[in-house]
Protein backbone atom coordinates (compact mmCIF):
# COMPACT_ATOMS: atom_id res chain seq x y z
CA UNK A 1 0.00 0.00 0.00
CA UNK A 2 0.93 3.14 -1.01
CA UNK A 3 0.24 7.05 0.39
CA UNK A 4 -0.45 9.66 -2.26
CA UNK A 5 0.00 13.56 -1.42
CA UNK A 6 -2.10 15.49 -3.64
CA UNK A 7 -0.24 19.20 -4.53
CA UNK A 8 -1.18 19.69 -7.72
CA UNK A 9 -3.89 22.84 -7.32
CA UNK A 10 -3.72 25.84 -7.94
CA UNK A 11 -4.76 27.49 -4.45
CA UNK A 12 -6.59 30.00 -6.39
CA UNK A 13 -9.53 30.20 -3.39
CA UNK A 14 -6.49 31.16 -0.97
CA UNK A 15 -4.83 33.67 -3.06
CA UNK A 16 -1.11 31.41 -2.38
CA UNK A 17 0.20 28.03 -2.95
CA UNK A 18 -1.40 26.24 0.37
CA UNK A 19 1.29 23.69 0.32
CA UNK A 20 4.09 26.22 0.66
CA UNK A 21 2.07 27.35 4.32
CA UNK A 22 4.29 27.83 7.09
CA UNK A 23 2.82 25.28 9.57
CA UNK A 24 4.76 23.64 12.44
CA UNK A 25 7.91 25.24 11.52
CA UNK A 26 8.04 23.96 7.79
CA UNK A 27 6.30 24.34 5.00
CA UNK A 28 2.73 22.50 5.18
CA UNK A 29 3.47 20.19 2.43
CA UNK A 30 6.68 18.41 3.84
CA UNK A 31 4.96 18.47 6.87
CA UNK A 32 2.28 16.35 5.64
CA UNK A 33 5.08 13.94 3.62
CA UNK A 34 6.80 13.60 6.67
CA UNK A 35 3.77 12.60 8.86
CA UNK A 36 2.65 10.43 6.00
CA UNK A 37 5.85 8.47 5.98
CA UNK A 38 5.42 7.69 9.12
CA UNK A 39 2.88 4.59 8.16
CA UNK A 40 3.30 4.21 4.72
CA UNK A 41 6.02 5.03 1.55
CA UNK A 42 4.39 7.82 0.40
CA UNK A 43 4.77 10.00 -2.93
CA UNK A 44 3.51 13.57 -3.52
CA UNK A 45 1.83 13.98 -6.75
CA UNK A 46 2.21 17.31 -8.19
CA UNK A 47 2.44 19.41 -11.63
CA UNK A 48 5.70 19.31 -13.51
CA UNK A 49 6.01 23.50 -12.80
CA UNK A 50 5.68 22.69 -9.36
CA UNK A 51 8.52 19.76 -9.17
CA UNK A 52 11.43 22.12 -8.32
CA UNK A 53 10.34 23.81 -5.61
CA UNK A 54 9.25 20.63 -3.56
CA UNK A 55 11.74 18.81 -4.76
CA UNK A 56 13.80 21.80 -3.06
CA UNK A 57 12.43 20.92 0.41
CA UNK A 58 13.88 17.35 0.60
CA UNK A 59 10.92 15.82 -0.82
CA UNK A 60 12.52 12.85 -2.39
CA UNK A 61 9.36 10.81 -3.84
CA UNK A 62 7.47 12.82 -6.00
CA UNK A 63 5.62 12.25 -9.33
CA UNK A 64 4.25 14.72 -11.98
CA UNK A 65 0.45 13.57 -13.21
CA UNK A 66 1.53 15.20 -16.83
CA UNK A 67 -2.61 16.65 -17.58
CA UNK A 68 -3.16 20.18 -18.00
CA UNK A 69 -6.34 19.75 -16.00
CA UNK A 70 -6.43 21.23 -12.23
CA UNK A 71 -8.26 18.13 -10.52
CA UNK A 72 -7.84 15.22 -7.82
CA UNK A 73 -8.88 12.90 -10.46
CA UNK A 74 -5.82 13.28 -12.02
CA UNK A 75 -3.69 13.36 -9.13
CA UNK A 76 -5.72 9.74 -8.31
CA UNK A 77 -5.14 8.32 -12.03
CA UNK A 78 -1.42 8.90 -11.48
CA UNK A 79 -1.13 7.59 -8.06
CA UNK A 80 -2.65 4.52 -9.13
CA UNK A 81 -0.99 4.28 -12.27
CA UNK A 82 2.53 4.62 -10.52
CA UNK A 83 1.24 1.56 -7.50
CA UNK A 84 1.44 -1.93 -7.75
CA UNK A 85 -1.00 -2.04 -4.98
CA UNK A 86 -4.50 -2.70 -5.30
CA UNK A 87 -5.55 -0.49 -1.89
CA UNK A 88 -3.80 3.08 -1.40
CA UNK A 89 -4.85 6.22 0.42
CA UNK A 90 -4.80 9.71 -1.05
CA UNK A 91 -4.95 12.78 0.90
CA UNK A 92 -4.81 16.42 0.09
CA UNK A 93 -1.98 18.55 0.63
CA UNK A 94 -4.62 21.26 2.60
CA UNK A 95 -5.59 19.00 5.72
CA UNK A 96 -2.86 20.41 8.24
CA UNK A 97 -4.82 18.37 11.13
CA UNK A 98 -4.57 15.22 9.57
CA UNK A 99 -4.66 12.94 12.46
CA UNK A 100 -2.60 9.12 13.06
CA UNK A 101 -6.37 7.51 13.70
CA UNK A 102 -7.68 8.40 10.28
CA UNK A 103 -4.56 6.95 8.93
CA UNK A 104 -4.49 3.79 10.75
CA UNK A 105 -8.51 3.53 10.14
CA UNK A 106 -8.40 4.13 6.07
CA UNK A 107 -5.44 1.90 6.38
CA UNK A 108 -6.62 -1.16 7.76
CA UNK A 109 -10.54 -1.14 6.54
CA UNK A 110 -11.04 -3.55 4.02
CA UNK A 111 -13.37 -2.75 1.59
CA UNK A 112 -16.76 -4.04 1.34
CA UNK A 113 -17.65 -5.56 -1.72
CA UNK A 114 -16.91 -4.34 -5.92
CA UNK A 115 -16.21 -0.36 -4.35
CA UNK A 116 -13.57 1.81 -5.69
CA UNK A 117 -12.63 2.77 -2.49
CA UNK A 118 -13.94 4.52 1.06
CA UNK A 119 -14.67 7.81 1.23
CA UNK A 120 -15.18 9.28 4.99
CA UNK A 121 -18.31 12.25 5.29
CA UNK A 122 -17.91 14.69 8.33
CA UNK A 123 -20.55 17.60 8.95
CA UNK A 124 -22.24 16.24 5.63
CA UNK A 125 -18.68 16.62 3.45
CA UNK A 126 -17.67 13.43 1.55
CA UNK A 127 -14.11 14.01 1.43
CA UNK A 128 -12.80 12.36 -1.28
CA UNK A 129 -9.52 13.84 -0.54
CA UNK A 130 -8.99 11.91 2.58
CA UNK A 131 -10.06 8.37 1.26
CA UNK A 132 -8.81 4.91 -0.11
CA UNK A 133 -8.81 4.55 -3.90
CA UNK A 134 -8.74 0.83 -5.55
CA UNK A 135 -6.84 0.32 -8.56
CA UNK A 136 -9.88 -1.23 -9.87
CA UNK A 137 -10.91 2.37 -10.09
CA UNK A 138 -8.33 3.00 -12.76
CA UNK A 139 -9.85 2.63 -16.04
CA UNK A 140 -13.50 4.26 -15.28
CA UNK A 141 -11.22 7.10 -13.72
CA UNK A 142 -9.05 7.22 -16.78
CA UNK A 143 -12.20 6.87 -19.17
CA UNK A 144 -14.03 10.05 -16.89
CA UNK A 145 -10.96 12.24 -17.20
CA UNK A 146 -10.44 11.64 -21.04
CA UNK A 147 -13.66 13.08 -21.13
CA UNK A 148 -13.19 16.45 -18.86
CA UNK A 149 -15.84 14.54 -16.29
CA UNK A 150 -13.74 15.75 -13.35
CA UNK A 151 -16.13 15.08 -10.57
CA UNK A 152 -15.56 12.73 -8.11
CA UNK A 153 -19.54 13.01 -7.46
CA UNK A 154 -20.32 10.68 -10.77
CA UNK A 155 -18.88 7.45 -9.15
CA UNK A 156 -20.78 8.08 -5.29
CA UNK A 157 -22.85 4.77 -6.04
CA UNK A 158 -19.69 3.15 -6.25
CA UNK A 159 -17.39 4.22 -2.75
CA UNK A 160 -18.31 2.44 0.43
CA UNK A 161 -18.92 5.78 3.03
CA UNK A 162 -17.80 6.06 6.30
CA UNK A 163 -20.70 8.08 8.14
CA UNK A 164 -19.31 10.94 10.98
CA UNK A 165 -20.88 8.80 13.71
CA UNK A 166 -18.56 5.66 13.06
CA UNK A 167 -15.61 7.93 12.64
CA UNK A 168 -16.38 9.26 16.11
CA UNK A 169 -16.66 5.99 17.50
CA UNK A 170 -13.01 5.84 16.67
CA UNK A 171 -12.02 8.60 17.94
CA UNK A 172 -11.77 10.50 14.71
CA UNK A 173 -12.66 14.24 15.65
CA UNK A 174 -14.26 16.60 13.10
CA UNK A 175 -10.75 18.69 12.50
CA UNK A 176 -8.79 16.03 11.48
CA UNK A 177 -10.14 16.87 7.45
CA UNK A 178 -10.14 20.78 8.02
CA UNK A 179 -9.20 22.01 4.51
CA UNK A 180 -7.59 24.62 3.94
CA UNK A 181 -9.46 25.64 0.65
CA UNK A 182 -10.05 29.77 1.77
CA UNK A 183 -8.70 32.82 3.89
CA UNK A 184 -11.51 32.16 6.70
CA UNK A 185 -10.69 28.03 7.03
CA UNK A 186 -7.01 29.97 8.42
CA UNK A 187 -9.03 31.39 10.63
CA UNK A 188 -10.99 27.97 12.27
CA UNK A 189 -7.50 26.10 12.08
CA UNK A 190 -6.33 29.06 14.39
CA UNK A 191 -9.06 28.14 16.73
CA UNK A 192 -8.43 24.85 16.81
CA UNK A 193 -4.47 25.61 17.95
CA UNK A 194 -5.39 27.94 20.31
CA UNK A 195 -7.42 25.40 21.93
CA UNK A 196 -5.10 22.61 21.71
CA UNK A 197 -2.32 24.50 23.54
CA UNK A 198 -4.91 25.64 26.19
CA UNK A 199 -5.69 22.27 26.94
CA UNK A 200 -2.87 20.77 27.15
Amino acid sequence: MHAYLLAGGRSRRMGFDKALLPFGGKPLILHLYRFLSNFLPTFVVTKEEKADSYRSLGIENLITDGFEVQSPLAGIVTGLRHSPFEKNLFFAVDLPLLCPRLVEFLKGRPPKGKVFGIVPEVGGKLHFTAAVYLKSFLPAAEKALSENRLSLKQFLDRFEVVREGELLREGIKPECLLNLNRPEDLRRLEEFQRARWASS
